[in-house]
């Protein structure tokens, strides 16, 4: 009768043991498949965010090739003597002041670092995420401290030596992509047209002026650093998307 309770209560302690390990056990795959899924459904989210934020890293990228070889036609110019300011010189005046910013899209991102940047169980996938958020994006940001803004940098000169181009008859096509061409004068209404172009208040003085010559050569080269970190930003991006579409 004594061993007949004993193996009663030991069937039932081995019952309550076998519940209890089941019920760890479908905790922890009902913990695995809701972290799959988060995995999922965060990486889903980076990735339509990184497709708008390499829409916009291409476009400035189409800006900073443009201001990069305008900045080299201006030292072209000072180099020559015989050059004379052209029409497309007055528009390489411009496009090599102008600056370009990435403002990144980084919900996703931010989502991923709430949950532990670990969620992602592709370490190359993890990795990459990572740089693109971490490294780049921050180094092609507004107020980065690496290098100064090329408009900033140039405008107190600029507004000194040159004038505005107010001739509506000079034309200038900026292709960003295959879809989206903006040309110069841009009519805005009211019988307003946006026009760009600079043109040097005197032609020699500017060609002679060491100040100028030292401010484009700087500016070559905070351009030159920003196409660099532009351009490894985008194979970047485009190495996470290919990825993820790789694993969908």
């Amino acid at each position: 009768m004594k061993t007949k309770k004993v193996l009663t209560y030991f069937i039932e302690i081995l019952i309550i043991i076998i519940g209890i390990v089941i019920a760890f056990y479908l905790t922890k795959y009902g913990e695995r498949l809701n972290r799959n899924q988060n995995e999922k459904e965060i990486t889903q989210q980076i990735y339509f965010e990184l497709q708008g934020n390499l829409e916009d890293l291409e476009a400035d990228l189409v800006i900073h090739k443009i201001g990069l070889q305008s900045n080299v036609n201006a030292i072209k110019f000072l180099n020559n003597n015989k050059e004379e300011v052209s029409d497309s010189l007055i528009m390489d005046f411009y496009w090599m002041t102008r600056d370009e910013y990435i403002f990144a899209n980084t919900s996703g991102y931010e989502n991923l670092k709430s949950f532990g940047i670990n969620l992602l169980k592709d370490d190359t996938l993890r990795n990459l995420i990572t740089l693109v958020y971490n490294n780049d994006f921050p180094r092609i940001s507004k107020g980065n401290t690496l290098n100064p803004d090329i408009n900033d940098y140039l405008t107190p000169f600029f507004k000194d030596n040159f004038r505005v181009n107010q001739d509506t008859s000079l034309k200038y096509t900026l292709s960003i992509n295959d879809s989206l061409q903006v040309t110069y004068p841009v009519d805005v209404g009211l019988d307003i047209k946006l026009m760009i172009g600079y043109i040097p208040i005197d032609q020699e003085a500017l060609r002679n002026n060491e100040e100028f010559r030292f401010l484009i050569s700087k500016s070559l080269e905070y351009r030159m650093y920003k196409v660099r970190f532009y351009r490894n930003c985008i194979s970047h991006v485009k190495g996470i998307l290919q990825r993820i579409e790789e694993a969908s």
